[in-house]
């Protein structure tokens, strides 16, 4: 079949200007560079759970010997996810609503709930990188304001390990003493004053960093049924975190693709700088043996590896539609294989690193404490917010160490905002293209809404709301997505297809040995183990708890509420395209359904029409040049 010339703005609904003249595709524009894209992606795939989620795994699950199924998992299920997804927003130059409408017109569903999914984790994460923030302003300081318990809102529990042990050394078993509320008492009459009768026991011990989190930053409520008033410092944090995120994709991919040089390399300094302070330190070996000492026995528990495959999808970013949507502004000849590799590669190596860096420095508190390293190793916010705020009160020029530490988390969460955000915002103006003209007012609007949504976090129940919207959004979704995936790609859409549109992008086709083992990978390997995690996980779903408290049964209705709303446009988009939109038999509807519609191929046969054009024109004028030569 002939392909026509298509016009260049074929894809440019009426009413929609072609905003980007000299770009491949004028209507959405493209990456200034390639390196725009790879720094983009690496941003988005690199966040916090690299350096408070991985290192933690890794000690829990065997050490070194987690980092043989960890790769394994890269290699099987997280390149090919993270391929296929590129392969989808390139070739069609749409953000996933669009795309998987035009990819199968029974999937328009699957986009839309990517998309929600992806709004509402975006919202609910935003909290977390303006506690980092808001941590950054409160580390200006001469003194650290965690540093000591003799605020007037910590507890006869607060417990500062250093004032601790220097009291017991000055005044031994020679006279009365009782260690509370942070300080050495010694005055009976003091004592009963406030309340302390007895030293308090190891298992009542509150750190200094831990009760200033929670009760000066957040003043956390009991519950979440008692959300309370709204924190002015965290709520402040919230807006200016939404306000750097507006500013730099306000001016779309032009902008935000430069912005990233800086929020993807300067996390990287910080881990170096960390790292050889770190490994300098007093007991630092130790945090390291305990990091990576391998335990080959827990190779063979299945929870091991269910692990690995989480993590690493979640670090890829995979399934969220955000992928998608930064390959979708990739020039039509960009190679994928390069970019997959460089980013997959990259956010491994950058995981593992960070547990050397996380690892010496948590060796060197736990000498400092006098305590097993066991003791001080803590994931997630603890490790964020509690453990690594105590460690640097041990540091000279503690200040200074907070500030890189906190401004190192702001950069590495508000890379993945960036893509989040963008996804967001490309599939509405996807959806409705004459509103690319006024791409700033759209993101102001989508960056307003998103800010009011995060605002219920910053009350005093608003970790309880984080937690609760985490256990329920940030996995089940995403597995199901991917799931979907890969099984639609490789039995509805065909791997052959997918071959050719490799080869017709990169100019690379694989022999037909390996060819055959890509097959197998798609079609049988990944599906499998994305299945039996996403089975894993369903089965083992329990109402959530979480440290002793347990959600009201109306909390957990709350989160199926958000769950269901993340998943339930597959279904309802399905049966919709099947029995309102599509004609004939059911079998021909279901079959029409599944077919890749025109405006699926639209982009790459307008590119490949200019490309032969181009070279048409090429052959002509060397001809006219030549004949001129003869006369």
């Amino acid at each position: 079949m002939t392909v026509t010339e298509t016009p260049p703005q074929a894809d440019v609904e009426e009413g929609a200007a072609a905003l980007y003249e000299g770009d491949e595709n004028p209507a959405r524009g493209n990456w200034s560079g390639r390196l725009d894209f790879m720094m983009s992606t690496l941003g988005y795939a690199v966040g916090l759970g690299n350096v408070w989620r991985f290192p933690y795994l890794c000690y829990q699950n065997g050490g070194g010997a987690f980092l043989v199924p960890y790769f394994i998992i890269l290699l099987l299920l997280g390149m090919p996810c993270f391929l296929l997804e590129l392969v989808v927003g390139q070739f069609s130059a749409m953000s996933p609503i669009v795309g998987y409408r035009n990819y199968a017109p029974a999937l328009k569903g699957m986009g839309f709930a990517m998309v929600v999914a992806n709004a509402i984790s975006t919202c609910n994460f935003t909290i977390v990188i303006a506690w980092c923030l808001y941590y950054m302003y409160l580390s200006m300081t001469a003194e650290l304001p965690w540093q000591h318990c003799n605020n007037d809102f910590n507890t006869p529990a607060c417990f500062n390990r250093v004032e601790y042990d220097r009291c017991r050394t000055e005044n031994g078993n020679s006279s009365w003493w009782v260690y509370g509320h942070g300080q050495c008492i010694t005055n009976r009459s003091l004592a009963d004053q406030l309340l302390v009768n007895e030293t308090i026991r190891p298992e009542q011990r509150v750190s200094a960093p831990e009760e200033y989190l929670e009760r000066e930053v957040l003043k956390l409520s009991s519950g979440i049924g008692h959300l309370g008033d709204i924190q002015l410092g965290p709520a402040i944090a919230v807006l200016c975190t939404w306000l750097v995120v507006c500013a730099t994709l306000s001016k779309g991919i032009k902008s935000s693709g430069k912005v990233v040089y800086f929020t993807v390399i300067f996390p990287y300094v910080v881990l170096v700088v960390l790292f050889a302070r770190g490994i300098t330190l007093p007991g630092a070996m130790d945090g390291v043996r305990y990091y990576m000492s391998p335990d080959f026995s827990r190779l063979g528990d299945v929870r091991t590896w269910e692990l690995a495959a989480s993590q690493t999808l979640f670090s890829l970013s995979a399934g969220s539609g955000g992928l998608i949507t930064l390959a979708s502004y990739n020039r039509f000849n960009n190679n994928v294989f390069r970019d997959t590799l460089v980013v997959c590669i990259g956010n491994s190596i950058t995981s593992v690193f960070a547990g050397f860096a996380i690892f010496s420095s948590l060796g060197f508190l736990a000498h400092e404490l006098g305590v097993p390293v066991s003791e001080v190793v803590t994931s997630g916010s603890g490790l964020a917010f509690v453990a690594y705020p105590e460690l640097v009160t041990h540091l000279p020029v503690s200040p200074l160490w907070a500030c890189l530490f906190f401004l190192m988390c702001f950069t590495l969460g508000i890379d993945s905002h960036f893509g989040g955000v963008e996804n967001v915002i490309s599939s509405i103006l996807d959806v409705f293209p004459r509103l690319r003209a006024r791409k700033t007012w759209v993101v102001v609007a989508v960056c307003g809404v998103l800010f009011c949504g995060s605002l219920v976090n910053t009350t005093q129940g608003g970790r309880h709301v984080v937690d609760l919207l985490d256990y329920y959004i940030a996995g089940r979704p995403v597995l199901l997505f991917c799931f979907l995936e890969l099984i639609l790609l490789y039995y509805v859409y065909g791997f052959e297809r997918l071959l050719e549109h490799l080869e017709t992008m990169t100019g690379y086709r694989p022999g037909p040995r390996l060819a055959a083992h890509i097959s197998v990978l798609y079609g049988t390997v990944a599906p499998l183990l994305v299945g039996v995690i996403m089975v894993t996980s369903w089965t083992s779903f329990r109402p959530y708890e979480s440290g002793g408290y347990v959600y009201p049964l109306w909390a957990n209705v709350v989160g199926c509420s958000f769950l269901a709303l993340c998943i339930l446009p597959l279904p309802i988009g399905a049966v919709y395209n099947v029995v309102v939109e599509q004609e004939g038999s059911l079998l021909n509807r279901i079959r029409s359904s599944l077919t890749p519609t025109e405006e699926w191929f639209s982009h790459s046969k307008r590119i490949i029409n200019r490309q032969r054009q181009a070279k048409t024109n090429g052959r002509q004028d060397g001809d006219t040049s030549t004949e001129h030569e003869h006369k």
